[in-house]
């Protein structure tokens, strides 16, 4: 029997803030959501983003938007720059659209995906109709990603003054780099249970379960972590850490059943040095 074609209507508003949930922040955005979008389904991507970590929300949202059906509008807000000349912005990237700060945000997206449009948000018509200094958040963002999903702007254009997307802003954070059998690179993140991920893509290492050796060095805290493991369940007992593929396509360090982090001693942006044999 052939199984039904199911087709969602409903658009999807994807939120990420650096807000947490103690406060009522969030709560609020989604009632200026549902204020103007009342049939929008609203997902949560994370509240949870350290606090003005501009870098760990970029990464953050570089995993999670793929897994999103087109046309997905993401609000995303954390936005140390709130008040400041930092511009407001939407952009039409791949099959979807963002919403948000101007301020790197959006840098591993825009390194991805095709920009097909970006704006300044100047029109006051998609904005409440006052404009707090410091939650723009409410007042630009959550009201701008309601009407775009809404297909209230009849053309993306609509919500301001367009821009050149060459001059979005954009991470300075430097990509892994090999030479030779070295490759240079940071920590990028580092997940609620402690795992360790670096900007070392998978793609970039496919000996990395096969080679005789494997070592990955933190030379400013004198670290090395040698053991490989494919599941987490294989780990190696006794708070060890070792070397997995993540989820999210890169090289990590986790310890069974542990928090690398803390084992280790590792903060985000941590240098790494990853050797093979030569």
């Amino acid at each position: 029997m052939t199984q039904p074609t199911i087709i969602y209507t409903r658009p999807v508003i994807a939120l990420m803030t650096d807000f947490g949930l103690g406060d009522g922040y969030v709560g609020v955005m989604k009632g200026v959501i549902a204020g103007i979008a009342p049939d929008a389904h609203i997902i949560d991507i994370t509240h949870a983003v350290p606090p003005q970590n501009v870098p760990s929300g970029a990464w953050i949202l570089a995993t999670a938007y793929r897994y999103f059906t087109k046309n997905t509008v993401y609000v995303c807000v954390v936005d140390p720059g709130v008040g400041s000349t930092r511009r407001a912005i939407a952009v039409h990237a791949g099959d979807w659209f963002f919403v948000g700060p101007d301020n790197g945000l959006f840098s591993y997206v825009l390194a991805e995906q095709p920009v097909q449009a970006a704006v300044l948000l100047t029109n006051s018509t998609y904005h409440l109709p006052n404009i707090s200094s410091t939650f723009h958040g409410r007042d630009i963002f959550a009201p701008v990603g309601a009407y775009l999903a809404r297909g209230q702007a009849e053309t993306f254009h609509e919500l301001g003054t367009p821009i050149d997307p060459i001059t979005l802003q954009l991470l300075e954070a430097s990509l892994a780099t090999r030479r030779g059998p070295t490759i240079d690179a940071h920590i990028v993140h580092i997940d609620n249970f402690g795992n360790l991920v670096t900007s070392i893509p998978l793609s970039m290492v496919p000996e990395l379960f096969t080679t005789s050796q494997v070592r990955i060095i933190f030379p400013r805290e004198g670290v090395v972590v040698e053991q490989r493991r494919r599941f987490f369940a294989d780990g190696p007992a006794g708070g060890q850490a070792f070397i997995y593929s993540d989820s999210s396509g890169y090289v990590g360090i986790a310890v069974r059943n542990g928090n690398a982090a803390k084992t280790l001693g590792i903060g985000y942006g941590a240098s790494v040095t990853y050797v093979t044999p030569a």
